[in-house]
């Protein structure tokens, strides 16, 4: 590890008494305190028409500081360690608090494992694949991804670059490198500690005209698992059958989704559903119906934070154990994911470790799911080709918004490679379609589920949202296209 990334990891001990000298600092008696840390450094090397134009790397360091005199609460944040700093906002969020109005405020936990599983009536039957058999968590912190240099990250671009260069084509893109470690520790004795890495490269290949375009990402905890030449040769492929694009009408398609694709349709279920404050509000797609069907029988979701598949961290911002809560099972409103606020609402329900982090882009701080897994199938993209008659395969999609979200319409285009199938064999590329359907009306025509890839929507992949995903190729019998675009 280099000298710098050295500097950046406290480390579990480090870190852990950081926050225990910072805890001394609150005066007795006066309420409890909880001190989040976040340290991360996030090292970017972006490209473009095949050659590196910029390497930056950014560190930040942020303490959150939650207080608690009586049921009221109040937050304050700052962005150093430095100890008059950490002290002046730790007695202005008691003061905060001590003017705030009784929110009843359950208390700090004083252990990570006080979180645990909740059953939601209704669905005490419904379990997800894998419940029993959970096998080894995955890793959140992987030293090569942590030792990952610049000179590392351009290497692997080249590797990407090399036949795109030889196929004539132009290649954008970008390797991004994260390392992040996230302490808690409170005055009711809970310390809790975790550090993750990622690695995630994405390309684009255009033609020189900038006409035809394809499209490849890769997301892991390892940089080890990365291969740059699969992706430039799955976005090389698209690039070059995405030629002389056809004007297909509005209407409903048999279509094949890749997983970037499912990724933006089922994050409006997990933002806007999977989440017991959106149950507690009336807004989620479950209110009232768990037990009951909402998607087709063949679709199984779960939160799973100990995936390796789908981007594993072991704890959430509360310092709790974050557990594997199943959303959808045989297609059936299974449950939805608490922190300790949301939990103190209900009678018998527990945190299930899923409390977001006060940074958070969206602003929305409510628990929300962020390891999803579909079940999936071993066919791959090619083998679900041969099974369509006439329909779509759809890349992924751009700009994705939810309109209704307790119906769950989704709509957005999509973009880089949207092609049409006949008789079980691509024949055109088409421009591209504006996609506005339910998801949950989607899911309903599941017909077959192929390989799994682990990915990202494309808010969270653009610095806006929190979600990874691990999910499968899906050949759906109706995906409802609303418009067309004139590229």
């Amino acid at each position: 590890m280099s000298e710098s990334q050295l500097e950046h990891l406290l480390g579990q001990a480090a870190a852990l008494n950081r926050l225990e000298d910072f805890l001394k600092m609150v005066p007795p008696k006066t309420g409890q305190v909880e001190l989040v840390l976040e340290r991360e450094q996030v090292a970017v090397t972006r490209f473009a028409h095949n050659r590196i134009h910029q390497n930056v790397s950014n560190r930040d360091v942020r303490v959150w500081v939650r207080a608690i005199v009586g049921g009221s609460v109040a937050s304050m944040a700052c962005n150093t360690l430095d100890d008059a700093v950490v002290k002046a906002t730790i007695e202005q969020a008691l003061k905060i608090a001590r003017l705030m109005p009784d929110r009843q405020h359950p208390g700090f936990a004083e252990r990570a494992d006080e979180s645990g599983h909740n059953t939601e009536p209704g669905s005490k039957s419904l379990t997800f694949p894998g419940q029993d058999t959970p096998g080894t968590p995955g890793a959140s912190y992987v030293e090569a991804t942590a030792n990952q240099t610049p000179e590392d990250r351009a290497k692997t671009i080249a590797e990407l670059v090399a036949p795109v260069q030889e196929a004539g084509l132009e290649g954008y893109g970008t390797y991004k490198n994260v390392l992040t470690e996230l302490a808690v520790a409170n005055t009711r004795g809970l310390r809790s500690y975790a550090a993750g890495t990622s690695g995630y490269l994405k390309g684009l290949i255009e033609t020189a005209d900038g006409k035809q375009a394809g499209y490849a990402d890769q997301l892991s905890r390892d940089v080890a698992t990365l291969h740059p030449l699969a992706l430039a040769r799955t976005a090389i492929r698209k690039c070059l059958l995405n030629k002389d694009q056809i004007e297909l009408g509005p209407g409903e398609y048999e279509a094949i989704l890749e997983p970037n694709t499912v990724a933006d349709l089922v994050r409006f279920m997990v933002i806007h559903g999977c989440g017991v404050q959106q149950l507690q509000d009336g807004r989620s797609f479950m209110t009232g119906r768990f037990g009951e069907q909402v998607t087709g029988e063949n679709i199984n979701i779960w939160e799973d934070p100990a995936s390796q598949y789908s981007m594993p961290f072991p704890l959430d911002y509360e310092g709790q154990l974050a557990r594997a809560v199943p959303l959808v099972s045989n297609g059936r409103a299974a449950g939805v994911v608490y922190d300790r606020v949301t939990a103190s609402r209900m009678p018998g329900r527990v945190s299930t470790g899923q409390a977001t982090s006060p940074w958070n882009i969206t602003g929305d701080t409510v628990p929300l799911p962020q390891h999803i897994v579909m079940a999936g199938g071993d066919k791959s993209i090619e083998d679900l080709i041969k099974n369509v008659k006439r329909g779509l395969v759809i890349t992924r999609l751009h700009y994705t918004h939810c309109p209704d979200p307790r119906r769950v319409v989704a709509t957005g285009t999509t973009r880089d490679g949207t092609f049409l199938v006949e008789n079980g064999e691509i024949v055109a590329a088409v421009k591209n379609m504006r996609l506005t359907q339910s998801v949950l009306d989607l899911l309903y025509t599941v017909e077959e589920l192929g390989e799994s890839k682990t990915c990202q929507d494309w808010w969270t992949a653009n610095g806006m949202g929190i979600t990874n995903y691990y999910l499968p190729v899906l050949r759906v019998g109706r995906c409802a296209f609303t418009g067309n675009t004139t590229f």
